[in-house]
């Protein structure tokens, strides 16, 4: 069952192609970016099965060639900007172009494509925005995104929903947690770093992290693999899903005090210290901690719970920062 995977060269995405492709699949990798060095290390043996092809999901001709001459039964799309507030200011339209235009494109390939048999859409949990008050975050929160990612990501998964209705299409969203892990790299839709990465930059540099809180952001920091399972979980069942957005997540809050620790339980050498916010060498905003995003929906329908601790995927990853540093 070829699978087409949209932005598949990217961080979350190219841990999705190797599941799928370890699955036996021949995966279709539509990407901007050229398969790199990394990724083709991530994938080793089973990248035999993959199949890189470039393109732009804004290019509807393009995608559906690629599509039908490889005999696409499903989808998963991945490619989106996650843009920062400059990257906002400097093109809006062509982010909404890519992380909505694309999407329309993607679902209109899909429903074109004989015997099509999921799509499904990788969104994020920056379709809730700012929550005060709520206790737990679910698939039935309202959307508060303000973001242009939230908001085209938001606005994406009902397209989805919609084009279901409109023509019996298989569609289904998932909402990845806060994803840490190896892969994260500049990309063309992703520029920016993780809080993760920022501050062991900042070690990699020589310099102690000296931060201006030890407590928020709290953030449901999930390790990439887990996140890679779930969006597989999904792609994989037989049979209509009972419902067609999950988020996958580890579910529990990590402040900054517990990824410096972290930090320095498995880098050697790693210092670190709160200081007054003028003296800090990256600040953060020190809020106490929000409502937690559920996995609750996932592990009852498809029985899915991360099976990786936060202690072991952060040995893991700076394992791999170790390696490669942060890029």
């Amino acid at each position: 069952m070829p699978v087409l995977v949209t932005g598949g060269n990217g961080w979350v995405p190219c841990h999705i192609v190797r599941r799928l492709a370890r699955l036996g699949e021949t995966v279709i990798s539509y990407d901007l970016m050229e398969p790199d060095d990394l990724f083709r290390e991530l994938l080793g043996e089973d990248g035999a099965r993959v199949v890189y092809e470039p393109g732009d999901v804004t290019d509807p001709a393009r995608l559906r060639a690629v599509a039908g001459r490889h005999g696409v039964t499903s989808i998963v799309h991945a490619a989106a900007i996650t843009p920062p507030e400059e990257r906002e200011r400097r093109e809006p339209a062509r982010i909404v172009d890519v992380n909505l235009g694309g999407t329309i494109n993607v679902l209109e390939v899909a429903r074109g494509l004989p015997a099509f048999r999921r799509l499904v859409y990788v969104s994020s949990g920056a379709v809730w925005g700012d929550q005060p008050g709520t206790e737990a975050l679910t698939e039935e929160t309202p959307s508060r995104a303000t973001t242009l990612y939230g908001i085209t990501k938001h606005t994406s998964e009902r397209l989805c929903r919609r084009w279901a209705e409109l023509f019996d299409l298989d569609a289904v969203a998932v909402r990845p947690a806060n994803v840490y892990g190896p892969m994260e790299r500049p990309t063309p839709g992703y520029v920016g770093a993780t809080e993760l990465r920022e501050m062991l930059r900042i070690h990699f540099a020589g310099q102690p992290i000296l931060v201006n809180s030890l407590a928020g952001p709290f953030l449901d920091w999930t390790y990439v693999e887990d996140i890679a399972e779930g969006v597989e979980r999904i792609w994989a069942f037989d049979g209509p899903l009972p419902h067609d957005v999950y988020t996958v997540t580890g579910g529990r809050l990590y402040g900054i005090g517990d990824v410096l620790a972290a930090f320095a339980r498995h880098l050697p050498g790693v210092t670190y210290r709160e200081v007054p916010e003028a003296e800090a060498t990256y600040r953060v905003s020190g809020a106490p901690p929000g409502p937690a995003p559920s996995n609750a929906r996932l592990a009852a329908d498809l029985g899915w719970v991360p099976g990786i601790s936060f202690e072991d995927g952060m040995g893991r990853y700076l394992a791999w920062i170790r390696e490669h540093g942060p890029m």
